[in-house]
């Protein structure tokens, strides 16, 4: 039977925090069949392929052997290796965020598998939000657009620097809002309970003049995922964690405006008017999970393919060496 077809065997490397939920998700989703898990953790991998009635995989050639596709949830450093492997045996592939350590790995990951002719996918899940979804239709052309992503202090995660664990993301949702990548790349980082930058602020400059303003900190008090977006006569607030979405627009007298939108006040001959709404809600990784299905399914690019993640780490390692100049400079 084709991929269209039949549900697809589907193996999770790694089954720490997040790649348990990939495992929960395909053991649950119509479509896929969680074939396999591996981990190098005798213990996690034992118990993941208990809690799911699976055979205990001891090797990752065993598990390349029983699949399609592969998601790959373990550390950056192990990404070029393992999704080139899975390529190569022609298993398509879901990498997690940061798609490769180094920009050079990165992007001898994306021509060894267009010449597999698998499908690829990079796990920037944000962009699977359903706030971020309902964007496109509200923000006009990016003027300005600023971001801040705190996390409260967790042992875990330290291993890499805030940029490529959090800032990543807003650097991809940037690229994608105004669909470009920027021109100048302007950023100060500080190690404050870790050896590598444990705070960070990067100021993007893209084509066109709009400016992204980032703010990713994993020593905060107070977590916060947010990003504004300001554009000519428009103004639109996105809360990533409620999934919520707020905006502002600017209406010409007897133009017609959007029935979501209640008039505020009156500008002369413009009115200012609101728009408030949550988001659909449904889970950003199964939505995630079900267009790499799909992906492969349907022989067509994923929402995010892997030039789009190599594009975001490049910006994102930019970031890196511009925090490492400011700190030459000062």
């Amino acid at each position: 039977m084709d991929e269209g077809r039949r549900p697809l065997k589907v193996g999770v490397v790694g089954v720490g925090h997040l790649g348990s939920h990939h495992a929960r998700i395909y053991h649950s989703a119509a479509g896929w069949e969680l074939a396999v898990v591996f981990d190098t953790d005798p213990a996690k991998n034992q118990a993941a392929a208990e809690k799911y009635l699976l055979p205990v995989c001891r090797s990752m050639e065993d598990l390349f052997e029983r699949v399609d596709a592969v998601s790959i949830v373990t550390p950056t450093d192990s990404h070029f290796t393992i999704a080139g492997e899975a390529a190569a045996r022609g298993k398509h592939v879901l990498v997690e965020k940061p798609v490769c350590g180094t920009l050079e790995e990165a992007q001898k990951l994306a021509a060894n598998v267009a010449k597999a002719g698998v499908i690829a996918a990079v796990g920037h899940i944000e962009r699977f939000n359903p706030a971020v979804q309902s964007l496109p239709e509200r923000i006009g052309r990016p003027r300005f657009i600023e971001a801040h992503r705190l996390n409260q202090f967790s042992p875990r995660g330290l291993a890499t620097d805030v940029l490529l664990e959090l800032m990543i993301h807003d650097i991809d949702l940037a690229r994608w809002l105004t669909g470009s990548e920027p021109v100048e790349v302007h950023a100060a980082g500080v190690p404050v309970l870790s050896a590598t930058d444990d705070i960070a602020n990067a100021r993007l400059v893209f084509p066109g003049g709009c400016i992204a303003n980032l703010t990713a900190s994993r020593i905060s008090a107070n977590p916060m995922r947010k990003i504004r977006i300001f554009s000519q006569d428009h103004y639109t607030s996105v809360d990533l964690a409620a999934k919520s979405v707020e905006s502002y627009r600017l209406f010409d007298a007897g133009s017609p405006m959007d029935g979501n939108y209640r008039t505020l006040a009156q500008l002369g001959e413009r009115a200012i008017a609101r728009w408030s709404a949550p988001a659909d809600v449904y889970d950003a990784l199964e939505a995630e999970l079900e267009d790499f299905r799909l992906a492969i399914a349907e022989q067509r690019a994923p929402r995010v393919p892997i030039d789009e993640g190599v594009k975001s780490l490049k910006v994102a390692l930019d970031v890196a060496r511009a925090c490492r100049e400011h700190v030459g400079a000062v």
